[in-house]
């Protein structure tokens, strides 16, 4: 067999492992945190709950109860990272999410796709710290 001929042939076969190799990046889930500001008084939420989605606070009174803030990898877009700060906002028991900052970055300390939120709960108090009152028994001796 002619050399040139094995060398093409080579050729072919690597450059075929390489374009292979490069078709499929690997994508890390979003990384999320989650700050709680105040308690919001209600229970955890399935991860899976319908969590809706606002661009601006809205016009009736909320509480702001949590900060939740996500980062995804460099080629992940907000339809990739979003689901993951829903199913954290879930967990604080709010009623919604507003998002403050959604876009792709490059930063010294993180790149990649940024959303930060707030999860917010409608009313203007929370109803499980007004009044709170607790009856402590008297210390025995």
């Amino acid at each position: 067999m002619d050399t040139s001929l094995l060398v093409r042939i080579a050729i072919i076969i690597l450059l075929t492992i390489a374009a292979a190799g490069c078709a499929k990046v690997v994508s890390l889930p979003p990384q999320v945190t989650l700050s709680e500001v105040e308690p919001s008084g209600r229970a955890a939420k399935p991860p899976d709950c319908n969590m809706p989605v606002l661009r601006h606070e809205p016009l009736t009174d909320f509480r702001k109860v949590a900060i939740v803030e996500a980062l995804g990898n460099v080629y992940a877009s907000e339809a990739d990272v979003l689901p993951a700060v829903q199913r954290k906002a879930c967990e604080t028991g709010a009623d919604a999410i507003v998002i403050l900052t959604s876009k792709s970055q490059t930063t010294e300390s993180a790149t990649g796709y940024y959303i930060n939120s707030v999860a917010i709960v409608y009313g203007k108090e929370n109803p499980a710290a007004a009044g709170t009152a607790y009856k402590i028994p008297p210390i025995s001796q």
